[in-house]
């Protein structure tokens, strides 16, 4: 794994809101971690309840087969994300003494999936930080052909956390409508190789094409936040057991549901908790 970043690359990541982080993984930790994606999200998707048919995530289903929270119930998983170098590597760029996990969530998009809408993550998150930060993994090459990710860069630095995200619907372009000041910046697309990963600010607007190819393209994204970080009162992907012991303005610290990539937290020392086995 490589785990040093140059000043060229910290002042792109702050100026753009986004950084194409080449050969993030070797070729033997990207076979692992497929592997080990594949296995968790086959566990997943046999144990999981199939939701009512609906019109706006039927379009949703085509987008991407998502997985959320698979370091819960995956130990393989557990260990690939909860790696202290990814959290310190994170915290560098997003300028945080100390990093948690929020949620992880794989990702991946089916041959002839949808395009994803134009969205901003941290405006739907259980907090609001302009320091939360995504690392999204590129386990299978992403082109132009099959939805790579697209930015606006500099974005991150405009606005607030009033946006309106439609993620189900095929709005692609609702963003801008909300936020019409967008039109006048230029997109930038990352296609990425095998084994890349992109360091994503919470507060840059971002979007992926269709796939246009008949294989899928898979990727393992984790959203991370800043020691900072306090309860907003919306508990999106937090576990509900979590979510209803929390008051506004409460700071999201507790190991068992958020634990602490960087520095490595003191409760588990090295290791991490084993995971819950919970669907």
């Amino acid at each position: 794994m490589t785990t040093e970043l140059s000043d060229k690359q910290i002042q792109s990541y702050d100026r753009n809101g986004f950084l194409v982080f080449e050969n993030f993984l070797d070729s033997s930790e990207l076979a692992h971690w497929r592997d080990t994606l594949d296995q968790a999200v086959a566990e997943r998707l046999r144990t999981q309840v199939e939701a009512p048919a609906d019109a706006e995530m039927d379009y949703y289903k085509k987008v991407f087969v998502q997985c959320v929270n698979l370091w819960k119930t995956s130990d393989a998983i557990r260990t690939l994300i909860l790696d202290p170098r990814i959290g310190k590597l994170a915290a560098t760029l997003a300028g945080t003494a100390a990093i948690r996990m929020y949620h992880d969530h794989a990702l991946i998009k089916p041959p002839w999936g949808n395009p994803t809408n134009w969205h901003i993550d941290n405006p739907d998150d259980p907090f609001h930080s302009r320091q939360q930060i995504m690392v999204w993994v590129a386990l299978d090459e992403a082109t132009m052909q099959n939805g790579c990710l697209c930015f606006l860069p500099g974005a991150h630095k405009l606005g607030d956390f009033d946006v309106k995200n439609n993620f189900h619907s095929g709005d692609v372009d609702g963003l801008f409508r909300d936020r019409p000041e967008l039109y006048k910046i230029e997109p930038s697309m990352a296609p990425v190789s095998a084994g890349d990963c992109v360091f994503i600010s919470g507060m840059v607007p971002h979007a992926a094409g269709a796939n246009m190819t008949p294989r899928p393209r898979r990727a393992m994204a984790c959203l991370l936040m800043p020691e900072e970080a306090r309860y907003n009162g919306n508990p999106s992907s937090l576990p509900r057991e979590y979510a209803d012991t929390l008051a506004v303005g409460d700071p999201l610290v507790d190991d068992r549901y958020v634990p602490q990539l960087w520095p490595v937290a003191e409760l588990y020392g090295n290791t991490c908790p084993p995971a819950q086995h919970l669907h």
